[in-house]
């Protein structure tokens, strides 16, 4: 087929392009002219109407060519002057640039492996088995977020309405916390330190109060605040209310799965905390982070809904025990006096979480398949931690296991061992852990912490038997 005549600044000629059936190869038999020497630099295109009519393909699809070649930099469109070939064009058509990848051509090896999951032998908490997300039900979730329209909105001061409205009912029925109107983050650790930072604007020294050992999270947000840190040693029936002092403060807790030992605070600690929080004018953090799942035991109440907690208590949730930590999707719910702050330090730092993720949550959660989703992966965890403590019981039995009741891990107490020691030892023989001493700062307990989250029964079976060896070898 011969092409259409094109004029440029120095010359005028017939251009050969060949046969077509799309807009791709349109953009490839130009380039190809381009690196031909057929068409220069500055040199003028027909317009997409004419181009139409001569090559026979409609002027949608030459319009799309033309939009491929200017994308990768091989045209640029001039008001009034038409479509010419950029500078520079020709060398780079000469040196092998293209617009896409030939058809036929080998793809290129990937920059990085692809991404994977942790090996079912890496017991270390955290990750929640994203495996029992039910697959359609998530894609259509994802479908209905896509098929909106981009709002253009900055997601910190818009957040996203779905999720926000899924969350409140869902917070309703499993939390108990009535009418809520969360503010979204991109992580817990985020939302932390935005209510830190909003109840110290006016402080200077504040206290804060966190079990120990406990969330090393936490830890490290309050010093790069500049926080006043108060270790307290663990408690089975949770933070002790009596060691806080009359100080005004802010307690970092959670209370439905202390991480790292897993102990449940009891209603007295509950009400106590509570208490002292209102006398002394302080703020409390519940980070309710797994507190979702629970085997066999009547669900306790979030500090959020007791009597008294509307004023001192900030509920604090994410999804990446619940579906997985990749989403980066949180909550918080602060007292109605620092809600401003609150939402202005989110403002400034802008972390709140993308809009489609946000979304994608929020279809999720209002379809209905978070329910079922909870309901089958209590189900499988309560399985896996039944075989993982039923092996430890009978390969270590006279060790103590703690916070077996709810969450996604427990604990395995090592007295008068090093836990490091037995940790690196354990990976030498396939299986990572993580020493319970890496989380203590300053009330040292050896012990391993061990997510179930995706161990599988025969492999409970095996690690039993892998920590009963390096316990027996390290004697």
């Amino acid at each position: 087929m011969t092409g259409p005549r094109l004029t440029g600044p120095r010359r005028t000629g017939t251009l050969v392009l060949g046969d077509m059936r799309g807009a791709a190869d349109l953009a490839a038999a130009i380039v190809d002219r381009i690196a031909d020497g057929s068409l220069a630099d500055g040199d003028r295109l027909p317009s997409s109407r004419a181009l139409a009519g001569q090559t026979g393909l409609s002027r949608g699809t030459v319009v799309r060519a033309f939009d491929e070649l200017a994308a990768a930099g091989f045209v640029v469109a001039v008001h009034g002057s038409g479509t010419r070939i950029s500078d520079g064009a020709g060398l780079a058509a000469r040196r092998g640039a293209r617009t896409r990848r030939p058809a036929d051509a080998a793809p290129p090896a990937p920059a990085f492996p692809p991404r994977q999951g942790r090996s079912r032998r890496d017991l270390r908490p955290g990750i929640p088995d994203a495996e029992l997300v039910d697959g359609r039900a998530w894609r259509s979730a994802v479908r209905a977020a896509a098929a909106r329209p981009l709002a253009g909105l900055n997601p910190w001061e818009e957040p996203s309405p779905v999720l926000r409205s899924a969350l409140s009912t869902h917070l309703r029925r499993h939390r108990g916390i009535p009418a809520a109107d969360p503010l979204l983050f991109d992580s817990s650790r985020s939302a932390v330190a935005a209510l830190c930072a909003a109840f110290a604007a006016d402080r200077h020294g504040v206290a804060f109060h966190i079990e120990d050992p406990g969330y090393r999270g936490a830890v490290l947000m309050a010093r790069d605040q500049g926080l006043d840190l108060r270790f307290h040693p663990v408690d089975p029936d949770g933070l002790d209310a009596a060691r806080l002092g009359d100080e005004p403060g802010i307690v970092f807790t959670t209370p439905a799965h202390q991480f790292p030992l897993g102990h449940r605070m009891s209603v007295d600690r509950r009400a106590a905390l509570i208490d002292w929080a209102q006398r002394t004018g302080s703020l409390i953090i519940e980070d309710d982070y797994d507190g979702e799942f629970r085997y066999g035991v009547a669900p306790l109440p979030a500090l959020a809904t007791l009597p008294g907690a509307e004023g001192v208590v900030a509920y604090v949730g994410t999804s990446s025990k619940s579906l997985a930590p990749d989403l980066r999707v949180a909550w918080c719910l602060p007292p109605a006096a620092l809600r401003r702050e609150v939402h202005r330090w989110l403002a400034v730092h802008r972390r709140g979480p993308s809009s489609l993720p946000a979304d994608v949550l929020g279809e999720f959660i209002g379809s209905g398949a978070m329910d079922r989703h909870l309901a089958r992966a209590a189900r499988v965890y309560s399985d896996r931690r039944s075989r993982l403590v039923a092996a430890l019981a009978r390969e270590c039995p006279e060790l103590t296991v703690t916070g077996v009741e709810a969450g996604l891990h427990l604990c395995v107490l090592l007295p008068g061992r090093d836990d490091e020691r037995v940790a690196a030892e354990l990976e030498q023989a396939g299986w990572r852990t993580r020493p319970l001493n890496s989380q203590s700062a300053r009330y040292r307990l050896p012990g391993l912490v061990l997510s179930y989250s995706r161990l599988a029964g025969r492999d409970a079976a095996a690690f039993g038997v892998a920590l009963r060896k390096v316990l027996d070898d390290g004697r």
